[in-house]
């Protein structure tokens, strides 16, 4: 398995430098604000439309008290066409969002924070450690509820204090994840790890990631790629097997499996771990509980 944890309340937030629906790069420091949040979302995913409303009017509401709410679509827009940097600035230019609105094209902001829904919420402290993260509330039809868990997370960090309820479990659409393949025409492995991803794709009934093929055809591209090699597999613009220290370089790549031998490819069981972590849905998260029907029963 990667040896990668999901951020969780207490940990600090990884740098977040996306881009608006300009195009233009904007960076979040949550050392100027008195509290920031982060709404992981999406323009077509059911969920986050519903409770939409509810975090615009947390942006207006908190406005005054420096807190500053950076909502961040982050789905592969080919699967979701709706989440395009086109119909983002669609829905800024009719007034359907409030505050900052970036794109994590690459989609390794929503990697480092290890989100898995959206809508998906983190509130930040001005250190710039997480001190809420979940839901925005326990009911998204509900409209009514108006984000309170997400509020109570603000109020705790604007008070100094912990919130009544830190972590609440995600909930909403699963993010729709690219897994990109990067290869070198030098090195004959590339079709066989692409069949390998596909059958591990197939397996976890997975039809909701799409595979991008990434030809590296010159060094200067394995540089910007930081490329240790072909195949190199990555989710988030995160090589599943990292080599820290690797020179970037148009080479065949060597896997090291769990038992020692070398391979042009890693295992099937060990891709299996890594990928499985990587796309984890809510639901699929250890001790995820559906606190909908939790609280119709309770």
């Amino acid at each position: 398995m990667s040896e990668r944890t999901r951020l969780g309340v207490g940990d600090a937030a990884p740098v977040i430098d996306l881009t608006d629906t300009d195009g233009q790069r904007v960076g979040v420091d949550p050392a100027v604000s008195n509290a920031t949040v982060l709404v992981f979302t999406s323009n077509g995913c059911p969920y986050a439309l519903a409770w939409h409303d509810r975090i615009q009017d947390v942006v207006r509401d908190y406005a005054e008290q420096g807190v500053s709410v950076v909502q961040v679509i982050c789905n592969d827009d080919q699967l979701q066409p709706l989440d395009s940097a086109e119909n983002m600035d669609a829905r800024v230019q009719r007034g359907e969002v409030a505050g900052v609105f970036l794109r994590d094209g690459d989609q390794s902001t929503t990697r480092l924070f290890g989100a898995t829904a959206t809508p998906e919420t983190f509130v930040i402290d001005r250190q710039g450690v997480v001190r809420y993260h979940g839901a925005p509330d326990r009911d998204y039809d509900d409209p009514g509820l108006r984000a309170e868990w997400l509020r109570e997370g603000i109020e705790a960090v604007l008070e100094s204090r912990n919130p009544a309820q830190a972590s609440t479990p995600p909930a909403g659409c699963s993010v729709k994840w690219r897994v990109e393949l990067l290869w070198w025409a030098g090195c004959p492995s590339h079709d066989r790890a692409e069949e390998l991803i596909r059958e591990q794709l197939a397996d976890m009934h997975r039809e909701d990631v799409r595979v991008e093929r990434i030809e590296v055809t010159s060094a200067a591209q394995a540089a910007a790629y930081d490329f240790p090699g072909s195949p190199t597999i990555r989710i988030g613009g995160t090589d599943l097997f990292p080599q820290p220290g690797a020179t970037p370089a148009l080479a065949c790549r060597a896997y090291t499996r769990e038992d020692g031998q070398i391979s042009p490819l890693p295992s099937r069981a060990e891709l299996d771990g890594r990928m499985r972590e990587a796309l984890v849905r809510p639901w699929e998260l250890p001790n995820w509980v559906d606190f909908r029907k939790q609280a119709a029963t309770s």
